[in-house]
């Protein structure tokens, strides 16, 4: 406020009253009013040995900007609340300096050292002598395909679709719509754009979300998931590999027990549903040296 009534050089009456309202008391203004007429006299004479000079401020708006000990100007953080962050390897003078609080050369001094139980001597290592137990059985992974991505390959031709047969995730590999690695499980379909879809299509994937499938039955499509294992996806996919080790083509493999209940769901739309005894798995799907019997056999004839 000081320095307020300092800058505005407001007359002495006025200058007073505001004190007044801003401080509510005349006892802390005291002291600095005996002090105020020296520097006020002094500043006068100094002005008055300059011809031009305007006019002397009032003694109010010479007072000091600090008013105590609760001025802002004054405000500090508590001791230790603000902890200073340790600059390493920065001299001698720091500290800290020369091996940086790491000791002397060795396999502590480096980074990515490997902790205490791989320091064996020369000996078996700690944990090579601890026998294994149970197994690891990693999770399946799928790729995921968007619902907007495969009616736009077929629009633009990146993906044609097949009349006599439905899409399958050979014609996603061939087309390069999707990057099959040796841990993936297949394609799951997923509702990305599933509000705009219209493209009528009869695609076999091995997981499908329910928005996804609701979309594509509504555009007229039909959608079935198939299981693949990792021999049948990989002679599939790539049949010339397993042809060019004398190899022949395996056969397609029903779903191990904790996934038959997927394949097995009208929901999901599996291709195990109302599967019977006896029935052939996927007979289109056979290979060429697999003999299969004929549908129609003739009155009569072998079977």
């Amino acid at each position: 406020m000081w320095s307020l009534l300092r800058r505005c050089r407001l007359p002495l009456a006025e200058s007073r009253r505001a004190a007044a309202m801003g401080l509510h008391c005349r006892q802390m203004l005291a002291p600095m009013l005996t002090a105020a007429p020296q520097r006020l006299q002094s500043s006068t004479t100094a002005a008055r040995s300059r011809p031009g000079a305007p006019a002397p401020l009032p003694v109010f708006a010479v007072l000091p900007s600090e008013i105590g000990p609760l001025a802002l100007n004054k405000i500090r953080d508590n001791y230790g609340a603000r902890k200073q962050k340790r600059r390493v390897g920065r001299g001698q003078g720091s500290g800290r300096g020369n091996t940086c609080g790491r000791g002397q050369k060795g396999k502590g001094a480096r980074t990515g050292n490997h902790g205490f139980l791989k320091q064996s001597g020369g000996q078996t290592p700690f944990w090579k002598m601890i026998p294994k137990r149970g197994f690891f059985r990693p999770k399946r992974e799928y790729k995921l395909l968007r619902l907007h991505f495969l009616e736009r390959c077929v629009l633009t031709g990146r993906l044609p679709v097949p009349e006599d047969r439905p899409i399958t995730v050979r014609d996603l590999f061939l087309a390069k719509m999707v990057t099959l690695r040796q841990r993936h499980s297949g394609v799951k379909l997923i509702g990305g754009g599933a509000e705009y879809f219209n493209t009528p299509l009869n695609i076999e994937v091995q997981l499908a979300t329910k928005p996804a499938i609701e979309a594509i039955e509504r555009a007229g499509g039909k959608i079935t998931t198939v299981y693949y294992s990792r021999l049948t996806l990989r002679g599939l996919l790539k049949p010339e590999k397993i042809l060019a080790k004398n190899r022949l083509l395996p056969r397609p493999s029903l779903p191990p027990p904790k996934l038959m209940a997927k394949y097995l769901d009208e929901e999901k739309r599996g291709y195990l549903v109302g599967l019977k005894p006896g029935d052939i798995l996927r007979p289109h799907e056979q290979p060429s040296h697999v003999r299969m019997p004929p549908e129609d056999p003739m009155p009569g004839g072998p079977e």
